[in-house]
């Protein structure tokens, strides 16, 4: 029961700030100023932008299921494919209910007896490696705000700060992981260079005109840490778009629709995992399949 009442507490909370961001971001912009300039937006760079975002949550898909089966977890690949699917259904749609992680530790649970225990860390130190690069993207990225090149020696530091960091973590609480640090994280890498990739096409759909992309790449890296802390990243995407334009002095419409499109993308592709919700598909292990 009162694991019932944090988890509906956190919700809430997230839901709140979600919706107050989203307030903030509309008092300042109109919506109709963003709807004019989504509706601009040349399709076959959206359409490119949706599936580089697609090839990420596949990757992302695999990465997990290399995490399950370095613990004996041994799931198919389409099985695993499919249960991600409905765990960003259910992350993106179902606010009041149980998360998508949460969601994928209890089915496995429910299905093959694993352990709840190993489940649960399966998924941190797989989200836990996507942080670690986004990190590492940051640190690349960060040149464009160093004041001279002489503090460009901070950003291999930077870097190696963040691996070791991330490395001795993965060592001294979940070693059982350790022999597919290096592999993780290059998937991790390449990941969030597609969902990069995602959002410049995004950009180039909304905008003629240059555009100062690593600024925007920046931004949306930070956004998507920030995330967490929202429903599904909504709202503080937005916003946090909406006030680097401010500080870009840059045009507000513009920024704002680059954080709401990357939304509706991560919506049509989360849709898809309803299908096999409600189709109550089996899953298999590698060698029954």
């Amino acid at each position: 029961m009162k694991t019932s009442k944090k988890k509906l507490l956190s919700t809430i909370v997230k839901i709140s700030i979600s919706v107050f961001l989203l307030y903030l971001v509309f008092t300042k912009i109109s919506f109709g100023e963003i709807w004019d300039t989504i509706k601009s937006v040349k399709a076959h760079f959206i359409l490119l932008a949706l599936i580089f975002f697609i090839l990420s949550q596949w990757i992302s898909a695999k990465r997990l299921l290399l995490f399950f089966k370095e613990t004996g977890f041994d799931l198919s690949s389409k099985s695993n494919n499919i249960l991600y699917l409905i765990g960003m259904f259910y992350n993106f749609f179902i606010p009041g209910g149980i998360g998508g992680d949460a969601y994928k530790v209890y089915i496995l649970n429910k299905n093959f007896k694993w352990s709840l225990k190993t489940l649960t860390a399966s998924v941190f130190v797989d989200r836990f490696m996507g942080l670690t690069a986004i990190g590492i993207l940051i640190s690349i990225l960060s040149f464009n705000l160093l004041p001279s090149t002489i503090f460009y020696w901070l950003i291999p530091v930077g870097i190696v700060m963040i691996i070791g960091i991330s490395y001795f973590f993965v060592k001294r609480f979940f070693n059982v992981y350790l022999n597919i640090f290096n592999k993780t994280l290059l998937l991790s890498l390449v990941i969030q260079l597609l969902q990069v990739g995602s959002v410049i096409f995004i950009i180039l759909s909304l905008e003629n005109s240059t555009i100062n992309f690593i600024n925007y790449i920046l931004i949306f890296l930070i956004s998507s840490v920030l995330s967490i802390f929202s429903f599904s990243g909504i709202g503080i995407r937005e916003y946090v778009f909406y006030e680097a334009s401010v500080l870009l002095n840059i045009d507000s419409s513009i920024a704002v629709s680059i954080g709401v499109l990357f939304s509706i993308i991560t919506a049509v592709v989360s849709l898809f995992g309803i299908i096999y919700h409600f189709k109550g598909s089996k899953l298999y292990l590698s060698n029954d399949e």
